[in-house]
């Protein structure tokens, strides 16, 4: 009954504060104001990943070891031709119901963005785990929980059809697909530093931030405790299923989802997900 109390206590309190901290802090309008280079994502769609593999480029290439693994602001402040790198669940869809999603992205103006995609089968699947062994503010199953209406499959499909909409608004886009990086992940580094504008690092720190993060290693130094923000620690240790670093697997959901399940998800992304991302046809 307590952990059942502290599940929904979780659910109610943790949205709200991630909302209202998003919406109103001033801290975060700042962060936001100086930034140069957004890289905003729908969760369990590759933000950790990415940001460790470009933490890792810069670190190496500046020869600068911050204290976060996962914060940029230390690589500007040392090298101001260094663009500062600012990596946020823009607009906290995860949290919400599709309706109250934010129809504009005028904050992006001026500014470029990484905007990270993932197929929404393989995403929501990852985001149940997120939900359910890390943050813990739902015990829903995920047949349950792929259909709610609030911060699931819907909240995702019309996340991404936002930003189709609004491509044109930053600066400059680079749209990142989950699947790409995965395929090649040398060249989509290599990609997204040339388009913030970093664009002297040479091959072998390429290589090596790669190899750095390669799933199997981050998976080592999640389960060893090796990180000193619990962002990178398993939500329980025993857990392989809790772990930050969980799969990273494409085309993963099959294991996980019912052959119905499958064939409705696909059938949504084929009808209302807008063909720019890739995922239809």
């Amino acid at each position: 009954m307590l952990d059942s109390l502290t599940v929904r206590a979780r659910g109610f309190f943790k949205p709200r504060l991630s909302i209202f901290g998003e919406r109103y802090s001033p801290l975060q309008w700042y962060k936001n104001h100086k930034a140069d280079v957004f890289i905003v994502w729908f969760p369990k769609t590759g933000g950790t990943w990415v940001r460790l593999l470009v933490h890792t480029a810069l670190s190496r290439h500046t020869a600068i070891i911050p204290k976060e693994p996962l914060e940029f602001h230390e690589f500007t402040e040392a090298h101001p031709n260094i663009p500062l790198v600012r990596a946020i669940h823009d607009d906290e869809p995860h949290w919400k119901l599709p309706r109250q999603l934010s129809l504009t992205k005028d904050r992006y103006r001026q500014k470029k963005v990484v905007l990270l995609v993932r197929d929404p089968r393989d995403a929501i699947v990852s985001l149940h785990f997120q939900m359910t062994k890390r943050w813990k503010v739902t015990d829903k199953e995920l047949p349950e929980f792929i259909w709610q209406e609030r911060g699931s499959l819907f909240s995702m499909i019309r996340y991404y059809n936002i930003w189709a909409q609004n491509r044109d608004v930053p600066q400059a886009l680079l749209l990142v697909r989950y699947e790409d990086i995965h395929a090649d992940p040398k060249r989509k580094l290599r990609e997204i530093l040339d388009f913030m504008g970093v664009k002297d690092i040479g091959d072998g720190v390429i290589e090596d931030s790669v190899g750095a993060n390669d799933i199997e290693k981050l998976r080592k130094r999640e389960a060893s405790m090796q990180y000193t923000t619990k962002r990178l620690r398993p939500g329980d240790a025993s857990d392989p299923s809790s772990f930050k670093a969980r799969r990273g697997k494409v085309g993963g959901y099959v294991d996980y989802l019912a052959a119905t399940d499958i064939e409705k998800i696909s059938k949504i992304v084929e009808d209302e997900l807008d063909p720019w991302f890739g995922y239809s046809g």
